[in-house]
Parts: C-alpha cells; sequence; structure tokens
C-alpha cells in the first residue's frame, strides 16, 4: 500500500493501537461473507469497505472458475496458482458490476475516487471469492483463514492480506500460511501469493504498488 496523507478510518483505529495489531477490526472483518450463493457475494469498495456491493456470477462463469481446478489434477503450488487467478476473473467481473473497473495498483488514487479499493476492500473481497471456492470444494489444500496485517515496514503503513493455511497430510500435517494479495495491482490481474512470513517482512511483487 502507498503512502498517503489520507488514512482511512479503519487504518487509523488500528495504527493508534501500536505494531502488534496482526488482523484488520472487527468493522472490516464484519464484511466476511458466511453464507452466499454464486450470485450473491459480498464486496467491498471505497477504502475500508466504505461501501458494500454485491458480485453475481452466472453458472456459465463459475464453471469457468471450477475449470481452473477441475481441469487436471493440481499440486499444492498449482492449487494456489489457480486461485489467484479465479480472484482475478471474479475481480473483472465485480469491476463491470460495481463500477469498480478502473481501480488502480495501490491505494491512495484521487482521480478514482470511491470506485478505489484499499488492502482492506482488497482483502476482504479476496477472502470472500476464495471462501465460495473452498465452500464448492474445490480446494484440496487450503483452507482460508482471516486476514492479517503488516504494519509500518519500510516505512509503510498497515497492509492487509488474505490468508491460506496449507495442510500436508504426508509432511506429518505441517501446516504453511500463504498471502493471497490482490492490492499490487490493478483491477482484473491476477492476485499474488507468497509466504506469508515473507509479506509480512514488507514483500512487493516485481512490478507492484504497495
Amino acid at each position: 500500500m502507498s503512502k498517503g496523507l489520507l488514512i482511512s478510518g479503519v487504518f487509523l483505529s488500528l495504527a493508534v493501537s501500536g505494531c502488534n495489531v496482526t488482523k484488520p477490526s472487527e468493522k472490516a472483518l464484519s464484511h466476511l461473507s458466511t453464507s452466499y450463493a454464486i450470485d450473491e457475494i459480498g464486496y467491498c469498495y471505497g477504502h475500508g469497505c466504505q461501501h458494500k456491493g454485491q458480485v453475481s456470477l452466472s453458472e456459465g462463469q463459475w464453471h469457468e472458475v471450477q475449470k481452473l481446478f477441475k481441469a487436471r489434477e493440481l499440486s499444492p503450488v498449482e492449487e494456489r496458482q489457480a486461485i489467484t487467478v479465479a480472484i482475478g476473473y471474479i475481480e473483472r467481473i465485480a469491476g463491470q458490476q460495481n463500477g469498480t473497473d478502473k481501480d488502480k495498483a495501490g491505494t491512495f488514487i484521487s482521480d478514482v475516487g470511491d470506485r478505489q479499493l484499499d488492502c482492506i476492500d482488497e482483502a476482504v473481497n479476496a477472502s470472500n471469492f476464495i471462501s465460495l471456492m473452498e465452500r464448492d470444494g474445490l480446494l484440496k489444500y487450503h483452507a482460508l483463514q482471516e486476514p492479517q496485517l503488516r504494519s509500518w515496514v519500510s516505512g509503510n503503513i498497515l497492509h492487509a492480506t488474505a490468508v491460506l493455511e496449507q495442510v500436508s497430510e504426508k509432511e506429518n500435517n505441517k501446516t504453511s500460511m500463504w498471502s493471497v494479495d490482490s492490492s499490487f495491482f490493478k483491477n482484473g490481474e491476477n492476485a499474488t501469493v507468497s509466504p506469508l512470513d515473507q509479506w509480512q517482512t514488507g514483500w512487493v511483487p516485481e512490478g507492484g504498488v504497495n
């Protein structure tokens, strides 16, 4: 997430509590969907979920998501990559339906107005998209966890990400945590995936806007 003079109320409330914060506020987390169909997916925009929209996928559009996971047997790495592609695909549809198709990489972009997404919006939306994949039984190796934050890394303000946990039965149920971040690039681009501990150190993908 880029530096800026404007900090959403979500971030401000988190910042005053110090750098030990590990997840977004309860207000932001309240926008995580708990039950829905493919034609009723919760969608945040306007910084810190100030605006709540909805994404409605047709059966044909959801079939395109399913194909990413069912076309062949996937490894854990390939499953994560399929998730990032699916998020980009759903985000393009969300942008057309909610007027956020001009959402730019990063957060504090003045010329997009309230149709710009910040990293809280992105983390909640990505989590909702992944949750739908999980509910449909598309994920074999990963389970969705609550979004997490990194704070004041390299001078940057708080930044949020969706989180996956991988459990490998072949390795005595050892787990690993992964960041799935859709905020580094513009609307409709694939999300990025990286080890959560690497992301926590301030990781930014090549060409991405923090």
